[in-house]
């Protein structure tokens, strides 16, 4: 009876071996068609969704962000890649759409209707649509990363995301409240003056930044589900991570938008002065708001968490 169930549960473990190993083989020769046809796919994506649907529907952007995701995630497996490498990627799948999103705003501005109507909305819901944008991008790649952390062989999920977890490791530790604050203010705040300087030189040149950031918390997620129940988890920890990493992504998408506002208001409004004081104005603000986010939440995660 012993040796029928070793011979049972043989042949259990040589099972999930095989279907692993078939799943990796499949996994390997669609990242080879990815590859080959990435420029394609982006391409068809790109068209699928137009730039007019995604402002009326945001939620298209988080699908389109979480097709982009997994499409880069098989291609760094295969290409034998790290985590910067994923972020790139990332990037480059979503770059299409954010500088279209930005062309389509340069369009409006030439109108004195549109003006007429941007002076009189508040300031948050000036800015509401392209802030809702980024942030269907941060948690939809956060999400996708944290789903796959999980279900991947733990030898290929180190090796893709082994740079988000190096930054993780560096930022766990035995530290005290105050020198926790120190360290996530100085190194949020950093952060954010990079947003602000990436998008003043090229206005859509924070998304790498701001990509790379939920990559990390994708990352973060992943293990804290890894240590409750696995998959059904992801909700219930990113949730956890919210009432400090509200601010802080809050706090980058306000600098990204402060320098790509910014950066327009220098090129675009050289002979309209009131337009560009008026956008200055709300670059100005932008940053110092999103500076305040982010003080905000180095406190509720150093003292509150």
């Amino acid at each position: 009876m012993g040796k029928y169930n070793f011979a049972r549960n043989r042949n259990k473990i040589q099972t999930k071996i095989s279907t692993i190993e078939y799943i990796i083989v499949f996994l390997n020769k669609f990242s080879v068609f990815l590859y080959l046809n990435l420029n394609t796919i982006i391409m068809v994506l790109e068209h699928l969704i137009s730039v007019r649907e995604i402002r009326k529907k945001p939620y298209k952007i988080f699908i389109l962000s979480i097709i982009s995701t997994l499409i880069a995630i098989l291609l760094t497996n295969f290409l034998s890649q790290n985590g910067l490498f994923l972020t790139f990627l990332i990037t480059l799948a979503i770059l299409p759409i954010t500088i279209n999103n930005l062309r389509l705003e340069e369009k409006r501005e030439k109108y004195d209707f549109f003006w007429n109507y941007f002076y009189s909305l508040n300031f948050i819901y000036r800015h509401s649509e392209i802030i809702v944008y980024y942030l269907s991008i941060i948690f939809s790649i956060a999400l996708t990363i944290s789903f796959f952390y999980l279900i991947l062989p733990p030898e290929i999920s180190t090796k893709i995301f082994s740079n988000q977890i190096q930054i993780i490791s560096q930022i766990t530790g035995n530290f005290s409240s105050k020198e926790i604050f120190s360290k996530i203010l100085l190194n949020n705040l950093f952060v954010v003056s990079i947003c602000f300087i990436f998008s003043l030189f090229y206005s859509t040149g924070a998304i790498f930044l701001i990509t790379w950031n939920a990559t990390v918390l994708g990352i973060a997620v992943g293990q804290g589900a890894r240590q409750l129940f696995g998959i059904p988890s992801i909700p219930l920890v990113l949730l956890s991570y919210l009432p400090h990493g509200i601010f802080e992504f809050l706090g980058y998408v306000f600098a990204g938008i402060a320098g790509g506002i910014l950066s327009i208001a220098i090129t675009r409004h050289k002979e309209n002065k009131k337009h560009k004081l008026f956008v200055l104005k709300d670059s100005v603000l932008l940053f110092f708001v999103g500076v305040g986010f982010i003080i905000i939440g180095a406190i509720v995660e150093s003292f509150l968490i």
